[in-house]
């Protein structure tokens, strides 16, 4: 199954991701949404911390999974999560829900960045961020 990639239903750069506590049934809760940096300094700049909601769907077997954010002009890698391996109930129906924090991210110039989910070595999705 190690060609089987699931689908990417939400890739969301937000401020903070809030798990309610399992019995409240309110589930997940993304705090301030991210499209835009405005850095106040000059750079290169270090972003105290960002966070990725990942939702996934037709999942099946193992993977290894990360966030790398890159330099949209260079393909430069500024910033890569540690991998994560994972293994899923063989269920493609089951939505999984996954949560990464990115702390001292630092982006070496104003411009557009993507943020990449990457699984099994391959980037299957992406949101740009701007800094200005």
């Amino acid at each position: 199954m190690r060609g089987i990639r699931p689908v990417v239903r939400y890739l969301i750069v937000c401020e903070d991701i809030v798990l309610a506590p399992a019995n409240t049934g309110k589930g997940i809760t993304l705090v301030g949404l991210i499209s835009t940096i405005r850095a106040l300094i000059p750079y290169p700049v270090r972003h105290a911390e960002l966070c990725v909601f990942v939702q996934l769907t037709e999942c099946r077997g193992t993977g290894r999974m990360r966030i790398e954010i890159l330099e949209a002009d260079s393909d430069r890698v500024v910033f890569r999560t540690h991998t994560r391996s994972v293994s899923f109930v063989n269920d493609p129906l089951e939505v999984v829900a996954m949560s990464f924090r990115i702390r001292h991210c630092e982006f070496p110039a104003p411009g557009l960045y993507w943020v990449q989910f990457w699984y099994n070595e391959a980037s299957i999705a992406q949101q740009p961020v701007i800094l200005r």
